[in-house]
C-alpha cells in the first residue's frame, strides 16, 4: 500500500507564508500534506504529478463570490475553479437563499436575478429548495457534489425578510421581538457552520436594485439593528462581517458604521471595496489611511480589493451597472423586457433627457464614460453592422450624434440584443493596483463569481494578478502576491490548516506555468452552459494545468477530472464533511 495519495514532484514551491520560493516535493495523504520539501521517490506514491518548471501555489481563497446557485449545477463553479480557486465564499451582499419561507422562493430568486444576475430560468430549474432555515440549507449543500470547498455568511437580507416581512424589512427598523429572533436563527446558522453575516448598506447608491428599482432591505435598514447582531459575533467570540459600505468620496456615515461594527463585534469586518479609481487618483489612498487609523484604534477592519482588468460585455437586457448614472437610465433598466426596453430607446422625448442627464463622471462605475464602449455585435440592428469593433464615441462622431443616441438607436433596432464591451477598467494603473495589494489591510478578491454571468467574468482575477503585477510588471514579488491570494485570506476567515502549502494543511493547490499563465485579454467566450441550456460568459485559463481540492486533481489544463471533493467551511474551520471520503473515479491524465 502507497504511502502517499498523491506526490507532486519537482515543483517550484510559493508555499503562501511569504518565505522565498524553493525547489521540493509534496507528499499528500487523506486529503493533507503530510510531507513537503526535499525529494520523495515516486514508488512511495500511488499517483504522481511531474511539477518540474511549474509554479505550485496554494488554491485561491475567494472571498467574494455568488455561487450560491450555481453550485447546485456546476460542482466546479466555473470559472473561478479553472483559475485555481479552491475555496469560495457565498451569501456576500446580504444575498442568499437562507433561510427562506417557501412562499418567499420566488421572491428571493427574483431579488437574485435583480441585483446578480443569475438568471431565474437556471435557478427554477436547478435549485431543490429542500430547506427553510439555515442548518438545512448547509445540509442541502452538504448533499451535493462538490469540486471545490464552499464557505457561507447569513445574508442580511435573507434573515430581515424572513423575520420581519419584505414590506417591513424595507421600510422600518426592526421590533424588539423581531431582534431577538434575528439573533436566535444567526446562532442556530452559526452553529451549522456560517462564518458570520454579510449585507451591503449604500443607501440608494447601490446599483443592487429590487424589481421595483428601489433599495433592498439591508441598503435601507437601520443600521442599529445590524449593530445588534454583530453582538452575537461578540458573544461567541467568532466569525466575521462582510460590508458594502463604501461609497466614493468616502462617505463618512459609512465608514462610521463600519467601525462600529468592528467595534461592537470584536471580530474582523471585511470591508468592500478597495480599488484605484483613475478618475479619482487619491481615492484608494483615502480607504489606505483610514484602514491604518481604524488598526491604530485596535480595530481589526480590512479592505477587500478589486484591482484586476475584467471588463463587462454586454447586452442591454441584462444590463444593470448603468441604472446609477441618472434617472433615465434607472428606469430604462428597470423595465427587463426586451421590446419594453425598444420602445423606450426609440422614444424621442426620453432619449433627448438622457442625453441632458448624461455626466460622463457619473459613468466610472458602470465601465466608463458611454463613449468608451464598444460595439462588438449589432445583431438585429443592421445598418449598424458596419461599425462593429469601433468606439461609440467614434460611431457618434461618425453620425453627428450624441454618443447617447448612438446607444439607444442600437438598442431600439436590435431590442436590446446587441453586444456591447466596455474597454476601461476601473484602475489601469499597476503602480495604484499594486499600492492596494501590498497594504497590510487588504485582501485580494472580489470575482463576484457565480454572478452577472451574461455580462462579466472575474474568476480570473488572481490570474490576471499574477500575469499583470507579478510578471510583466514586477510590481510584487509572486511570494507577496500568493500570500494575499491565499494565506492571508485563510487567517482572516480562521479557515484552519488552509490557506498555505505546509505539513498538516489542507491539499489544497494549483500548479501552473509561470510564463503562460494568462487568458484571453480580447473577449469572453459565450457557452450554453446553463440549466435548459442557456448561454452565459466565461474566461478559460491558460497556463494552469492542475487544479487540486483536498488532495484530489479536480481539473486537469481546464478540464474536469469528475472528482469532487469539495467540502463545506465553517467558523470552526477545516473538518471534512463525509461526502469528501467517498473515492469518485478521477480521469485519466
Amino acid at each position: 500500500m502507497a504511502e502517499f495519495d498523491l506526490i507532486v514532484s519537482g515543483g517550484t514551491i510559493v508555499d503562501g507564508t511569504r518565505i522565498p520560493r524553493y525547489v521540493g516535493d509534496i507528499g499528500i495523504r487523506d486529503g493533507r500534506i503530510v510531507a513537503i520539501g526535499g525529494t520523495i521517490a515516486p514508488s512511495r506514491g500511488a499517483r504522481v504529478i511531474d511539477a518540474t518548471g511549474r509554479i505550485v501555489a496554494p488554491g485561491v481563497i475567494d472571498p467574494h463570490t455568488h455561487y450560491d446557485a450555481q453550485i447546485f449545477w456546476d460542482p466546479y463553479c466555473a470559472d473561478s475553479s479553472w483559475h485555481g480557486n479552491t475555496t469560495l465564499v457565498v451569501g456576500n451582499c446580504g444575498f442568499g437563499f437562507m433561510p427562506c419561507r417557501p412562499e418567499d422562493r420566488d421572491r428571493y430568486m427574483q431579488m437574485m436575478e435583480n441585483t446578480e444576475q443569475v438568471p431565474m430560468i437556471a435557478m427554477r430549474e436547478a435549485l431543490p429548495w429542500t430547506w427553510e432555515s439555515f442548518p438545512e440549507w448547509m445540509a442541502a449543500v452538504r448533499g451535493i457534489a462538490k469540486g471545490v470547498n464552499i464557505a457561507a455568511y447569513m445574508p442580511l437580507n435573507s434573515l430581515m425578510i424572513y423575520v420581519m416581512g419584505m414590506e417591513a424589512a424595507k421600510t422600518r427598523g426592526a421590533t424588539e421581538q423581531e431582534r431577538l429572533e434575528m439573533r436566535r436563527l444567526l446562532h442556530e446558522a452559526m452553529d451549522a457552520g456560517a462564518i458570520g453575516f454579510g449585507f451591503s448598506f449604500l443607501h440608494e447608491h447601490n446599483n443592487h436594485k429590487d424589481i421595483d428599482g428601489s433599495p433592498m432591505p439591508t441598503d435601507s435598514m437601520h443600521i442599529e439593528d445590524a449593530y445588534y447582531l454583530a453582538g452575537v459575533l461578540r458573544e461567541r467570540g467568532e466569525g466575521i462581517i462582510q460590508c458594502l459600505c463604501e461609497l466614493p468620496a468616502g462617505k463618512a456615515s459609512n465608514r462610521f458604521a463600519c467601525e462600529e461594527l468592528a467595534r461592537i463585534s470584536g471580530r474582523p469586518v471585511l470591508l468592500n471595496i478597495v480599488t484605484p479609481i483613475d478618475a479619482m487618483p487619491d481615492y484608494h489612498r483615502g480607504l489606505l489611511d483610514w484602514l491604518d487609523e481604524m488598526e491604530s484604534k485596535g480595530l481589526n477592519i480590512y479592505g477587500q480589493a478589486f484591482v484586476n482588468r475584467s471588463w463587462n460585455q454586454l447586452r442591454a437586457l441584462e444590463y444593470d451597472v448603468w441604472q446609477n448614472t441618472s434617472p433615465s437610465f434607472l428606469e430604462f433598466t428597470t423595465l427587463r423586457d426586451a421590446k419594453k426596453m425598444a420602445a423606450l430607446a426609440s422614444d424621442p422625448a426620453f432619449v433627448q433627457r438622457a442625453v441632458e442627464e448624461y455626466d460622463p463622471f457619473q459613468w466610472s462605475g458602470a465601465g466608463g464614460p458611454i463613449e468608451t464602449f464598444k460595439l462588438t455585435d449589432a445583431q438585429g440592428a443592421t445598418e449598424y453592422a458596419r461599425y462593429n469593433g469601433m468606439l461609440l464615441g467614434d460611431i457618434a462622431a461618425a453620425q453627428g450624434k450624441h454618443a447617447i443616441e448612438v446607444l439607444f438607436d442600437i438598442i431600439a433596432k436590435s431590442e436590446a440584443v446587441a453586444d456591447f464591451r466596455t474597454t476601461l477598467a476601473t484602475s489601469t494603473d499597476p503602480v495604484k493596483s499594486a499600492e492596494v495589494l501590498l497594504h497590510k489591510r487588504v485582501v485580494s478578491g472580489t470575482s463576484d463569481g457565480g454572478a452577472h454571468i451574461k455580462m462579466h467574468c472575474g474568476g480570473q482575477y488572481a490570474t490576471d494578478n499574477i500575469m499583470w503585477l507579478v510578471r510583466d510588471e514586477g510590481r510584487i514579488s509572486l511570494e507577496e502576491m500568493h500570500y494575499s491570494l491565499s494565506y492571508l485570506p485563510a487567517r482572516i476567515y480562521n479557515f484552519a490548516q488552509r490557506g498555505a502549502l505546509l505539513e498538516g494543511y489542507a491539499a489544497d493547490l494549483y500548479i501552473y506555468d509561470y510564463d503562460t499563465i494568462g487568458y484571453d485579454r480580447e473577449q469572453y467566450q459565450t457557452v450554453n452552459s446553463l440549466p435548459k441550456g442557456d448561454w452565459r460568459r466565461v474566461c478559460p485559463a491558460h497556463g494552469i494545468e492542475w487544479v487540486i481540492v483536498n488532495g484530489k486533481p479536480i481539473l486537469h489544463n481546464g478540464v474536469a477530472t469528475g472528482a469532487t471533493p469539495g467540502t463545506m467551511l465553517g467558523v470552526r474551520g477545516a473538518q471534512f464533511d463525509q461526502d469528501y471520503l467517498v473515492d469518485l473515479p478521477i480521469a485519466a491524465e
